[in-house]
C-alpha cells in the first residue's frame, strides 16, 4: 500500500460494531438474505474479463478464463481453513491464498488449546460447573467489557465449534486444562501433538481434498496488495503479487480477509508503530509474515477499525540458551501454567497468580525489573504437559533438574539470567528457592495465597524432587484490534455500513477481545467467526446460482 493510503486509513476515526446475539454456531445452515443473494449474483455475472490474470506458480488448478472466482479467501490460519471448508462443504467453488508457501499462519504456532464450553465429552470435576454464562463473563472481564454481542457470540457458539471439528476432521481435543482469566478448565487441546500444528494439518487434510474435484484452486507464495472495487464501492477481487514476483489481478464476487494481525509489523507502514510504538521493544512469537496486510487493504478502502491500541503482551516466551536475544521467541503456552507450573524472579521467590489474565501477570513480570524469568514444573505438571515438555525439551528450551540446588545451578547459569543475581551463591539461592517451594505447598494445602491463587494443579512442589525448568520474557503476541465487522462477519466501514462483498474472520478483525484476550480465545473465534462466514457465504452462493439460473430460462423462453 502506499505511504498516502495508509495515511489515510490511520486518519478514519474508530467505530465499534454493533454486533447483535441472535447467530449462533450450529451445525444446521444460517440464512442468508435473498437481497443479498440478488446482489451476489449480479457480481457473479459482471464481465470482469479473465478471472485470474497472470497467475503464478503457486497455483495448483487453474480457474476458467473469463470467470469470476465465487469465493476468494485470503489466509490459511484456522481462520481462513475454517471458512474455506465450510464454504467447499456448502458446494461454492473457493480460492485459497496465502503469501506462505506452507499452510497454516501463525494458527501453526498456537500451542495451549482451543475453549469450549461445554462439550459432553470434557465434562469433568474440574468443571462440572461451567456454564456458558461463566465463560461469556471471563472473556468480558479480561476484554473489559460488558458479556453481549460478539462475545456473547463466541461463548455460545463454542460448544458446536468444538463438536464440530470432532464430527468433520481428525483432531484430538481430549485434553482440557485451565488457563489464566478461566473459572474453569474449559480449554481443549490433542493428547499427541500441539494444537496449532495439529488443527491445521486436520483442517488443510480436508480442504485439500477438493482440489481434485476442481472445487478448490490454491494459490501460495501470493502476497495480496489492494482490494478491488467496482463503481459502487463492491469488492470484486484482489490485486497481487504471485509466485514468480510478477503482479496479477483475481477477480471475485465475494472475498474473505482471513490475513491474521500485525504482532511482528515493523515496515515501513508499520500498524504497530503507528499505534503502540512503545511496545516496539519486545520481541515477538509471531511469523515474519504478521505485518498486518488485510487490515492495512481494508482501511485503505475505508473499512472501520477498533482497539488498534489494544496489543497483547503474553508473559511466556521462552529464551533460547543459544540464542538468547533472537527477536522471535518460541511461545512457552499458557498450558504450561495451567497444569501448575509456577513463574520465579531470578531471586528465587513468587511474585504473581500465575492464572492471572495475561496482563496482569505482564504487569507484575515488569513491575520485578527483572529481563528474565524461570517457569517451573514439577514431575506431576509435566506429566500432564505431555507433549509440549517432549517438544520444548528435545528444542533446548526446557531442563530436566533434580532437586533445588541442581534449580539454582540452573538460574545462576547465564545467558538465561545473567542481568541478574550478580552475587548470589547456588547455596544461599537453593534455601531461598526451599523456602519458596515450602510456601507454595502451604498455600496449595489452604486453597488460597498472598496473590490470589486458587488453583495449585499438581501441587506439591517436592524441594529434592524432579523439575522441569526453563527461562522466559514477556513477547509481543496478539493484537486485540482490527476492522469492524457485524455479527456475519460483514466488514463495516467507519460510519457502519457495509462494504459489499467483503467478509473477514480471526485476528484480522476487532471487537471480539477488547483490552485483554484470554488464552484459548483465539483459535476459538477462528472457527466460530470462519463457520459463520463460510456456512453464510456458501449460502448465497446457491441462492446467486439459483438467480443465475432463472435469469437464464427466462432469456431462452424469449429467444427463437
Amino acid at each position: 500500500l502506499a505511504d498516502a493510503h495508509l495515511r489515510l486509513a490511520l486518519s478514519l476515526p474508530p467505530f465499534i460494531a454493533a454486533a447483535d446475539s441472535t447467530h449462533t454456531l450450529s451445525l444446521a445452515t444460517p440464512f442468508s438474505s435473498p437481497s443479498t443473494a440478488a446482489t451476489a449474483a449480479r457480481r457473479d455475472a459482471q464481465p470482469h474479463g479473465a478471472a485470474i490474470d497472470g497467475v503464478g506458480s503457486g497455483s495448483a488448478l487453474q480457474v476458467d478464463k473469463g470467470s469470476v472466482a465465487e469465493v476468494l479467501v485470503i489466509g490459511s490460519g484456522v481462520a481462513g481453513l475454517t471458512a474455506t471448508l465450510r464454504l467447499l462443504d456448502g458446494g461454492a467453488r473457493v480460492v485459497l491464498m496465502d503469501k506462505e508457501k506452507r499452510l497454516g499462519g501463525n494458527s501453526a504456532k498456537a500451542s495451549s488449546g482451543i475453549n469450549g464450553c461445554c462439550p459432553t465429552h470434557s465434562r469433568s470435576d474440574k468443571n462440572a460447573a461451567d456454564t456458558v454464562a461463566a465463560f461469556a463473563a471471563d472473556t468480558a472481564k479480561s476484554a473489559q467489557r460488558e458479556p453481549a454481542g460478539l462475545i456473547k457470540l463466541l461463548a455460545d457458539s463454542s460448544a458446536a465449534a468444538i463438536e464440530w471439528l470432532l464430527q468433520r476432521t481428525s483432531i484430538d481435543l481430549s485434553q482440557v486444562a485451565q488457563l489464566g482469566g478461566h473459572s474453569y478448565a474449559r480449554t481443549h487441546r490433542p493428547s499427541n501433538g500441539m494444537i496449532g500444528a495439529e488443527l491445521v494439518y486436520a483442517l488443510q487434510k480436508e480442504v485439500k481434498k477438493y482440489e481434485a474435484t476442481g472445487q478448490l484452486t490454491l494459490l501460495t507464495g501470493c502476497s495480496a496488495t489492494q482490494l478491488l472495487q467496482d463503481a459502487s464501492g463492491s469488492v470484486t477481487g484482489v490485486a497481487y503479487i504471485d509466485a514468480n514476483n510478477a503482479y496479477a489481478t483475481l477477480h471475485a464476487a465475494r472475498t474473505v480477509l482471513a490475513t491474521g494481525g500485525f504482532a511482528n509489523d515493523r515496515t515501513n507502514t508499520s500498524l504497530l508503530a503507528a499505534y503502540r510504538p512503545d511496545l516496539l521493544r519486545f520481541p515477538t512469537t509471531n511469523g515474519e509474515w504478521a505485518t498486518g496486510d488485510g487490515m492495512k487493504m481494508a482501511m485503505a478502502i475505508g473499512a472501520g477499525t477498533v482497539d488498534m491500541e489494544h496489543v497483547q503482551i503474553h508473559p511466556t516466551g521462552f529464551v533460547d540458551p543459544s540464542d538468547p536475544d533472537a527477536s522471535t521467541k518460541v511461545l512457552c503456552g499458557e498450558m504450561i501454567r495451567g497444569v501448575g507450573g509456577i513463574l520465579l524472579t531470578p531471586d528465587g521467590t513468587r511474585f504473581v497468580n500465575e492464572l492471572s489474565p495475561r496482563d496482569k501477570v505482564v504487569a507484575a513480570q515488569l513491575a520485578t525489573g527483572a529481563a528474565a524469568f524461570p517457569i517451573l514444573l514439577n514431575a506431576a505438571a509435566a506429566a500432564e504437559a505431555g507433549k509440549h515438555v517432549e517438544l520444548y525439551t528435545r528444542k533446548g528450551l526446557l531442563k530436566r533438574l533434580n532437586g533445588v540446588s541442581e534449580l539454582a545451578e540452573f538460574i545462576l547459569n547465564p545467558p538465561r539470567f545473567v542481568e541478574t543475581n550478580g552475587s548470589a551463591t547456588a547455596t544461599a539461592l537453593a534455601q531461598v528457592l526451599s523456602t519458596t517451594l515450602a510456601q507454595y505447598n502451604a498455600a496449595a494445602a489452604a486453597g488460597a495465597d498472598e496473590f490470589g491463587k486458587r488453583y495449585f494443579y499438581n501441587a506439591p512442589f517436592d524441594p529434592d524432587g524432579a523439575f522441569v525448568a526453563g527461562g522466559v520474557v514477556p513477547v509481543l503476541h496478539y493484537t486485540m484490534g482490527g476492522i469492524t465487522m457485524d455479527s456475519n462477519g460483514a466488514v463495516l466501514r467507519a460510519d457502519g455500513t457495509r462494504i459489499l462483498g467483503l467478509h473477514a474472520a480471526g485476528e484480522v478483525t476487532g471487537g471480539v477481545h477488547g483490552h485483554n484476550r484470554l488464552g484459548g480465545n483465539s483459535l476459538l473465534e477462528c472457527v466460530v467467526f470462519g463457520s459463520i462466514v463460510g456456512k453464510a457465504l456458501a449460502e448465497e452462493v446457491k441462492q446467486a446460482r439459483a438467480l443465475a439460473a432463472e435469469a437464464a430460462m427466462a432469456g431462452g423462453a424469449g429467444g427463437p
